[in-house]
């Protein structure tokens, strides 16, 4: 009897403690966070913890909270402070964010980088969007985002504010502070004109795209033929060729005949994508 009691005081105090720390950011929602960051299921994290699959399942939708004697071997298997794993840390400054992200980069190979940074700026626009991790939902709950699947695409998700705006589309991640925006001055206004008008044309977006997938995958040593990127973009040779005059190729220095997008326009054909704008 006296087991029983200990049990449901240590039941009643988790719950209290889980139950405070839910009202500011929801600790299922942590449990769910770092399971996925993790890259383990349920049933793992069950086995683990020695409780039910529907246990964790109860855990991270909120319907229940763990026992208190688990919260330590938690916090230990995902390497967090219980305080963490509750969701009620207090937020580092900017200065030990800074200096962790930069630590977090020189500990990653190479190339994995813009892998890292592609997660971080999912956190980053996840965050300005639901003012704060899933503290407001301007989307349907139901729904998979953000980090609940890899590689951490969202399909669409846009928000703009007179504060600024950002934008997670595909394989890009836009952000824009609107108190650093300046009026942009006539000439560069023509320049963006004339770019626009060039990349207006079907078949130059085409030869973009196909000399872009056709090198990108080895960029030091990759290069492409006018009939490659011909047959790669289902065009003739003779409109290859012209497109090929408008566009930013960067010949091959041992045969003139093959080139590869010039590296300073790489960014393009992931950038023309943000124009994908969703139905309204």
């Amino acid at each position: 009897m006296e087991n029983k009691q200990n049990n449901e005081r240590q039941a009643n105090m988790a719950q209290q403690l889980c139950g405070d720390a839910a009202e500011e950011l929801r600790c299922g929602e942590q449990l769910a966070f770092l399971r996925k960051e993790k890259q383990i299921t349920q049933e793992q994290l069950a086995q683990a913890m020695g409780v039910t699959n529907q246990a964790v399942s109860k855990w991270e939708s909120g319907q229940s909270y763990p026992d208190i004697t688990l919260l330590p071997r938690l916090a230990a298997y995902f390497q967090v402070t219980v305080d963490e794993l509750l969701g009620v840390a207090k937020p580092q400054s900017m200065q030990n964010i800074y200096l962790g992200i930069k630590e977090l980069f020189r500990e990653t190979p190479g190339e994995e980088c813009f892998s890292l940074a592609f997660k971080l700026a999912t956190l980053m626009h996840e965050g300005a969007v639901s003012r704060g991790y899933k503290g407001y939902l301007p989307w349907e709950e139901g729904k998979q985002y953000g980090l609940d699947r890899e590689p951490y695409k969202w399909g669409c998700s846009i928000c703009s504010e007179p504060e600024g705006a950002t934008a997670h589309i595909r394989n890009g991640i836009f952000f824009s502070d609107q108190k650093y925006y300046e009026p942009i001055a006539r000439g560069d206004m023509a320049a963006i004109c004339e770019t626009l008008q060039t990349l207006g044309d079907l078949n130059v977006l085409k030869t973009l795209y196909a000399l872009y997938e056709l090198t990108v995958e080895d960029f030091d040593n990759s290069y492409a033929s006018v009939a490659e990127i011909a047959s790669q973009a289902h065009l003739s040779e003779d409109t290859v060729s012209q497109c090929l005059q408008l566009l930013w190729p960067q010949k091959n220095p041992e045969d003139s005949s093959r080139c590869r997008l010039h590296g300073g326009y790489m960014h393009l054909p992931a950038l023309l994508q943000m124009f994908l704008m969703p139905a309204l």
